[in-house]
């Protein structure tokens, strides 16, 4: 069996170690150190291309212009992440990545300033240059979150023909199409949702929105791209009595389209929703609690048996299985200490 490998990048200074590497025992849900890398501050996102052997991860700089920094990857190599290009992201705190599945662009969100940075590759996975860069502008609903614009992730289709874009400031997703990247369209999501992550079913027939603000997941049945989203539900992340402080992080769906998952940080879960194939309504099922602090991000395995919580505030990563006939993450099996993870990739 071919080993499985976890690259964690960790929300720290470049003093300490931002990425690390693990071996993952797909049998007994195990995560083993193999490498700590320093040197790169607030890698917070990663994005891995397998083909090319290329990890792309931020750096959330807050207080000035963050950057993309480009690593090639051999988990044999005595460091398995060699620096290949650094460039600048074209805004503040750059918080998450989207490659394109044919791999020739980079989708870069910076939550600071609302600026949206999409990279062109060249044949190699390299960045090559900015194909299209918008700074948006706008005050949004609740004071203190959305004064401002803050772009918070991107979404492809299958055929990398569209992306999708989370505007949390300001309420709304923003469409793009190929290849016209400059006239994009919006869609409203309701005041106060503040937007975060996103999910697309196969086939891109239902778009699930995940509302750090609001504590719920919109889902839309999409049409047409260019211009009828359909809002079929808003469902709630959290109970009903649950009456402390939580905001919603990180959303997946199963492989099969059969379950979608979603982190609360606060309440310190991940809600299980069951998937109606036919009409995208999410129906929920139960609440697996993440044995620590502010499931920031979350990972399945390929294979969907297994599910990966990076608990941010309490330093350390739980593994689940998941049942394979209700999809609800069982007991976890292991917790693996690690500075403040934040983001989960496999490679």
């Amino acid at each position: 069996m071919a080993t499985k490998y976890l690259i964690v990048g960790s929300r720290v200074p470049s003093t300490e170690a931002g990425l690390s590497l693990y071996s993952f025992d797909e049998v007994a849900g195990q995560l083993s150190l193999l490498h700590s890398h320093y040197g790169i501050d607030m890698p917070t996102f990663q994005a891995f291309n397998k083909e090319a052997s290329l990890l792309y991860s931020v750096s959330e700089i807050r207080e000035k212009e963050g950057s993309v920094q480009t690593f090639l990857f051999d988990p044999h190599a005595s460091d398995p992440f060699t620096l290949v290009s650094t460039v600048l992201s074209g805004g503040s705190s750059p918080c998450h990545l989207a490659l394109s599945p044919n791999r020739e662009f980079l989708a870069l969100s910076n939550y600071g300033d609302g600026v949206f940075t999409l990279y062109a590759l060249d044949p190699t996975g390299t960045i090559a240059s900015v194909a299209y860069y918008k700074k948006f502008s706008g005050v949004g609903f609740i004071k203190n979150r959305q004064e401002a614009s803050h772009i918070h992730s991107a979404l492809w289709t299958s055929d990398s023909k569209n992306l999708f874009v989370a505007d949390l400031g300001l309420d709304r997703i923003i469409h793009y199409s190929k290849p016209e990247w400059s006239f994009p369209s919006f869609k409203k999501v309701p005041l106060g949702t503040g937007p975060r992550h996103m999910a697309l079913s196969t086939g891109s027939r239902y778009l699930y929105v995940a509302g750090e603000l609001s504590n719920h997941v919109l889902a839309y049945r999409i049409d047409k791209f260019d211009s009828c989203f359909t809002h079929l539900q808003t469902i709630a992340t959290i109970p009903s009595g649950f009456h402390f402080a939580n905001t919603v992080a990180d959303l997946h769906l199963s492989s099969d389209n059969k379950y979608l998952y979603c982190s609360n940080r606060g309440h310190d879960s991940i809600i299980t929703y069951a998937v109606n194939s036919e009409t995208g309504m999410l129906t929920f099922v139960s609440y697996t609690p993440t044995l620590g602090q502010e499931p920031r991000n979350f990972t399945l395995s390929a294979d969907d048996k297994w599910l990966l919580v990076a608990n941010a505030s309490s330093d350390s990563i739980a593994v689940f299985p998941i049942d394979p006939y209700s999809g609800v993450p069982g007991k976890a099996v292991s917790m693996t200490s690690v500075k403040e993870p934040v983001c989960l990739s496999f490679a």
